[in-house]
């Protein structure tokens, strides 16, 4: 009888209860202990101001009782007092009227090499923007290699060519006839 809850249905908990003691047939002080257990304790209370002394009239009276604050309690609910108390003709209070506010996002906390290899992305990104707004492709400046590279040293042109930038001037947006 133990794995009854009371759940908002005083009808439902009463009739498991007296189904459960079909068999052990418990009375008594020890039968009204247990029903006792699963009740809000404002039942209680009401039923607190009489005493009882045949069973079945106690139990009648446990159905009105608790029936009754059921009852008030879904009243109350609908009247918009809800779990809060407060009823329509009362004050909201100023603390009521604030919204809620978002908690704040937890910055993630980087290592040192994490925020220096972060930098270093971000600088070869601007890099790449820099370059981006130069001359794009047109027409076409050079022909001639060697007068298009004339000043410019062969190391510099082979590392310029790996990087896949202008031999000419080291961007990446245009190739040297273009330059």
């Amino acid at each position: 009888m133990g794995s009854v809850k009371y759940r908002d249905d005083v009808a439902k908990v009463l009739m498991e209860m007296e189904n459960l003691n079909m068999h052990p047939r418990v009375t008594g002080i020890a039968w009204r202990k247990m029903i006792e257990e699963e009740l809000p304790i404002e039942a209680w209370r009401r039923l607190s101001h009489r005493e009882y002394v045949d069973d079945g009239e106690w139990l009648e009276a446990v159905r009105t009782v608790t029936r009754a604050e059921e009852d008030f309690k879904e009243t109350k609910d609908l009247r918009g007092g809800g779990p809060s108390g407060t009823t329509r003709g009362e004050k909201r209070k100023f603390e009521d009227s604030r919204p809620t506010v978002a908690p704040k996002h937890v910055k993630n906390q980087s290592t040192a090499t994490e925020k220096a290899a972060y930098q270093k992305k971000k600088a070869g990104e601007r890099k790449v923007k820099k370059e981006a707004s130069v001359a794009p492709k047109g027409e076409v400046r050079h022909t001639v290699w060697s007068e298009a590279h004339q000043g410019v040293d062969q190391k510099v042109v082979d590392k310029r060519k790996s990087d896949n930038e202008c031999t000419r001037c080291g961007m990446k947006n245009h190739t040297w006839k273009y330059c």
